[in-house]
C-alpha cells in the first residue's frame, strides 16, 4: 500500500512539474512584463538609431525587396500565380510581399538572437536577471517592427487586388503558432551561440535554403504534388499559406489543423526554453 501511495504522489509530481513546465515561459513574460516592454522597446530604437531615416526604413525596406524579387522573379523568370488571381499584374508582387512578410519575422529574430547572449555580457553577470526576457524581447521587437509589412500587404490587397475580407480581422491569431516557433528557434540558437560561436554562420545558412523552401514565390498548389507535401511539413510554409488564405483569398482557416499546427510550435517553443534554462548556468563561464 505504501507503494502504492508513493508511485501515485511520484506520478502526480511529474506531472504537476510538467504542467508547471508548460506554463513557466508565460509565467516569466508576465511576471517580468514591465522590463519584458522596456527591453523590446529598446530593441525597437536600437534598431534604426542613427540613420537620417530612421523607423522610414521600416517602410522602404520592404518596398525595395518587393521591388527587387519581383522584378528577378516576376519578369527575368517569368513567374505567375496559379489561379484566377494570377491574371491580375499586381498578384505576383503583393502575393509575394504577403510571403516575405511572414518569413521576415522568423529570419530576423532568429538571425539576431545568435547574438543576443554574448552581446549583452553585463546581464549574464547579473544573477538576478532573467536571462529569458533577451531572445523574447528580440522577438517582440521584430514583430513590432515588421508589422510595418503587413501595413504595406494591406494596401496592397486593398488598392491593387481589389481584395477586402473580415477574415483579414484573423491575421493576429495566425501569427500566434509563427511566434511560438520563432521563439522556440530563437532560445535554443542564442543558448547554443554562446558555446558554439560558428552558430551564426550555421544559421544564415539555414535561413537562406528555408527561404527558398517556404512558398513566398510560389504557391504549393502550383508544383509537384510530392514536393508540395513535402514542404507542407514545415510551420513556416503552413504560417505563410494560411495568412495568404485569410488575408488575400479571404478563406477561413481549417481550425483543426490550425490547433495542431499551433500545438507543435507550442512544443518547439517549450523545447527550445528548456534547452535555454539547462544551458545558461554556464553562459557566465564561457563570457
Amino acid at each position: 500500500m505504501t507503494s502504492l501511495f508513493r508511485g501515485v504522489f511520484e506520478t502526480m509530481n511529474g506531472i504537476s512539474s510538467l504542467v508547471l513546465s508548460f506554463l513557466s515561459v508565460p509565467t516569466i513574460a508576465w511576471r517580468n512584463r514591465s522590463l519584458l516592454l522596456m527591453l523590446s522597446r529598446r530593441n525597437v530604437e536600437s534598431r534604426y538609431k542613427g540613420s537620417v531615416l530612421g523607423l522610414v526604413w521600416s517602410f522602404v525596406q520592404p518596398l525595395l525587396m518587393m521591388t527587387v524579387y519581383t522584378i528577378v522573379f516576376g519578369v527575368f523568370f517569368g513567374a505567375t500565380w496559379p489561379g484566377e488571381i494570377g491574371r491580375n499584374p499586381w498578384a505576383f508582387p503583393v502575393l509575394a510581399l504577403c510571403g516575405m512578410s511572414t518569413f521576415s519575422i522568423f529570419s530576423e529574430s532568429v538571425s539576431a538572437c545568435c547574438g543576443e547572449i554574448l552581446g549583452n555580457p553585463n546581464y549574464v553577470k547579473k544573477v538576478l536577471f532573467p536571462l529569458e526576457l533577451l531572445p523574447f524581447s528580440r522577438v517582440l521587437a521584430t514583430v513590432a517592427l515588421n508589422l510595418t509589412w503587413f501595413v504595406l500587404l494591406f494596401f496592397g490587397a486593398v488598392f491593387l487586388l481589389g481584395r477586402i475580407s473580415f477574415t483579414m480581422l484573423l491575421l493576429p491569431v495566425m501569427l500566434v503558432p509563427l511566434i511560438l516557433f520563432t521563439l522556440g528557434i530563437s532560445f535554443f540558437v542564442s543558448s547554443l551561440s554562446v558555446y558554439l560561436r560558428d552558430t551564426q554562420h550555421l544559421v544564415s545558412v539555414v535561413i537562406q535554403v528555408l527561404f527558398f523552401l517556404t512558398p513566398i514565390f510560389y504557391s504549393l498548389e502550383g508544383i509537384e504534388p510530392r514536393a508540395a507535401t513535402i514542404l507542407s511539413m514545415s510551420p513556416l510554409a503552413y504560417v505563410v499559406e494560411t495568412i495568404r488564405a485569410v488575408f488575400i483569398y479571404g478563406q477561413m482557416p481549417n481550425w483543426h489543423q490550425f490547433g495542431m499546427v499551433t500545438t507543435v510550435c507550442f512544443v518547439v517553443m517549450q523545447l527550445g526554453f528548456v534547452w535555454f534554462e539547462k544551458t545558461k548556468k554556464g553562459f557566465a563561464d564561457v563570457i
